[in-house]
């Protein structure tokens, strides 16, 4: 058996080390290689995330109605047609035609579309009076499966801002809220009205005076109402309003009223 020269051997081993330090570097290319694959794949979803944020921002910035005092929802049409405005007694009839919004309860669009079906009737009164200017009013604001634009002039000057005089729509859903409360209790009293709409020069003089006042109410919108009933627990009233789970249910035992608001639903005491 013949022994290998001594220069065999090493150029045999740098022939190995030639091989490895080849394959290393193949190696090393190819990690990089989806290194920078993975990292332009985490950059394009990335971009892809940031656009669907943005995009679903702007939806909530188009149509949101945020939670507590701090939106606006977009304002109610009411469409009157001249060949079916008005039936034999002169009444106006009007379509409420409400705006795209993202909330779970769409009380003016879902007490139209549910007309004569389930709780909501085709004939639908309410009845008011207002202590701080002695207004008192009984009507039909609903009927036929249409809203009436008359009636709903009639409520809205009711519900006033009897500080300062000004008069504002009121949201029609907020009505069917009231009249769903009324259903639920048996109510043949009045609701007494101890705040409708609230102008803006008036919140904002009760929010710096008060606490429990927000300084973007939705009184100011016409979408909420604080009322009591006369000869009537309060309680039974805002166990009532909690169990319709729709809106705001704010309970204010010490002043003696319920607020009640057309938001998404929520409670609390003050």
């Amino acid at each position: 058996m013949r022994i290998p020269k001594k220069s065999a051997l090493k150029t045999a081993k740098a022939a190995g080390k030639t091989s490895k330090f080849s394959a290393g570097k193949t190696t090393g290319k190819l990690n990089a290689g989806h290194r920078a694959h993975a990292v332009k794949s985490a950059q394009a979803s990335r971009s892809a995330k940031q656009k669907h944020l943005q995009t679903a921002h702007a939806d909530q910035r188009n149509g949101r109605v945020r939670d507590v005092y701090t939106g606006k929802k977009q304002p109610v049409h009411v469409v009157s047609n001249a060949a079916d405005a008005q039936d034999h007694s002169g009444r106006v009839h009007s379509l409420i035609r409400p705006g795209q919004r993202e909330t779970l309860i769409q009380p003016a669009r879902e007490s139209l579309s549910l007309a004569g079906h389930g709780r909501f009737p085709n004939h639908r009164s309410l009845a008011f009076q207002n202590p701080h200017t002695g207004d008192k009013l009984s009507l039909t604001y609903f009927e036929k499966g249409r809203y009436l634009s008359d009636a709903l002039a009639e409520i809205s000057f009711l519900l006033r801002d009897y500080r300062t005089g000004d008069v504002h729509d009121i949201d029609p859903g907020l009505l069917d809220q009231l009249h769903d409360l009324k259903q639920m209790l048996g109510l043949s009293q009045p609701f007494g009205v101890i705040c409708g709409y609230r102008s803006p020069m008036t919140n904002a003089r009760l929010h710096a005076e008060h606490a429990g006042v927000a300084n973007n109410s939705f009184h100011i919108h016409g979408r909420a109402v604080d009322i009591r009933i006369e000869r009537f627990d309060l309680r039974r009233i805002h166990s009532a309003a909690i169990a319709m789970h729709r809106g705001g249910v704010g309970y204010y035992p010490e002043s003696n009223f319920i607020h009640l608001d057309t938001g998404t639903f929520r409670t609390w005491t003050l």
